[in-house]
């Protein structure tokens, strides 16, 4: 199970997806004001919780990393393997989506704002990226699998 690569690929998407749940995804400023945007909420500088309700995007980053979590324990079934690699795809581009919704959400609120985007605004393209990565890998192995039985 390890030693394959697309495992790896899929531990790698899990910790990513993990890491989208601790820090700050934006900071918007507009004057002397800067609003924090979160997974579990957008505050203020001073840390208090603005009453922008961000639990959409919070339920889907758990979700994607239980969905992640059986998509690694599913190596013995390849084709749902590959079918919930697939579904994780969208999942991303839809976190990534709902992220930049909630970053013009916000920035319609100020007069003048600029948006200062944090390093895990790019965690959602980088998984896609290693999702399809990892697709393809177990795409190959049941290629091979199939081959080797068609011998048989």
């Amino acid at each position: 199970m390890i030693q394959r690569p697309q495992t790896l690929f899929l531990l790698a998407v899990l910790f990513l997806s993990l890491l989208m749940l601790t820090g700050p995804l934006a900071v918007v400023t507009a004057g002397g004001h800067e609003v924090i945007l979160k997974a579990a909420g957008v505050y203020d500088l001073s840390g208090l919780k603005l009453d922008i309700s961000t639990w959409p995007m919070t339920v889907l980053i758990i979700g994607v990393a239980l969905l992640m979590v059986l998509d690694i324990l599913s190596y013995r079934n390849r084709i749902r393997q590959m079918r919930l690699s697939v579904f994780l795809i969208f999942l991303f581009a839809g976190m990534a989506g709902m992220i930049f919704y909630y970053i013009y959400f916000i920035r319609q609120r100020f007069e003048e704002p600029s948006t200062i985007h944090q390093w895990r605004i790019v965690v959602p393209a980088i998984a896609i990226i290693l999702l399809y990565l990892a697709f393809r890998g177990i795409r190959r192995d049941e290629l091979l699998v199939k081959a080797y039985e068609r011998i048989r």
